[in-house]
């Protein structure tokens, strides 16, 4: 965690960054988004709920809603990317993705090269607007946060266009996601630690350890019999 930033030259993607398919795709706790006020806000002091400006897989803008199933976790330390343009700098782990490109194709951080653009906000405009990436510097910092939208807005994060997963990802979650919250957002997270290795910190402050799929279906088994006792005890009445 002592090295020195080491910046990026030429127009080929990082080649010091090893991103693991394991590591968390988040911010540091530094990151900042705009509220729905105006205001800019860091990502460490935000709330499920709270609406930020996110865009739209065509550019415009807009404002989406923090979802429950958000990360946080302010107390880690961990090694970003910083891509920097003329007017803005977006510090990421090496596996988050941004689109990129004229296509705004989404690609991991350390798979975008100096000289390849990103797309920034321009809130006067209400749309996104292309920028070449000038420099990319390694760097460590506090906190690993990461805002996952509840209608598939791509969040705006230091002026940046980003996504938290891939497009088949994104677009499930717009309409999965509100439903779980809605449902049984305690299933989800124990779903989530299921398929994940290392431990969720969420928004909430709660950390959900990784779990067996075994697990999960007792924790359903638990949650179905709990349901239908409530059902036969309200029909009884």
């Amino acid at each position: 965690c002592s090295s020195p930033p080491e910046p990026c030259r030429g127009a080929e993607p990082c080649k010091y960054v090893d991103p693991q398919p394991t590591d968390p795709p988040c911010f540091p706790s530094s990151a900042t988004v705009q509220r729905a006020d105006g205001e800019t806000a860091p990502l460490s002091s935000l709330s499920a709920g709270d609406s930020i400006l996110a865009a739209a897989a065509d550019g415009t803008l807009g404002f989406d809603v923090v979802s429950s199933f958000s990360l946080a976790d302010p107390s880690a330390k961990a090694a970003f990317l910083s891509l920097a343009t003329a007017t803005a700098t977006v510090t990421l782990t090496p596996t988050h993705k941004l689109p990129a490109g004229p296509a705004k194709a989404l690609k991991q951080a350390s798979e975008v090269a100096v000289g390849e653009t990103v797309w920034l906000a321009s809130p006067a405009a209400g749309t996104l607007v292309q920028a070449p990436v000038l420099k990319i510097t390694k760097v460590v910092a506090d906190g690993l946060h990461s805002p996952l939208t509840m209608h598939g807005g791509w969040p705006v994060v230091d002026g940046v266009a980003t996504s938290y997963n891939s497009p088949a990802v994104v677009a499930r979650n717009k309409y999965l996601v509100p439903l779980v919250e809605s449902v049984c957002p305690t299933l989800g997270r124990l779903v989530v630690a299921a398929v994940n290795p290392k431990p969720m910190h969420y928004i909430d402050g709660e950390v959900v350890e990784p779990i067996s799929l075994l697990e999960v279906a007792a924790a359903v088994a638990v949650t179905a019999a709990a349901t239908l006792g409530v059902r036969k005890i309200t029909a009884r009445k």
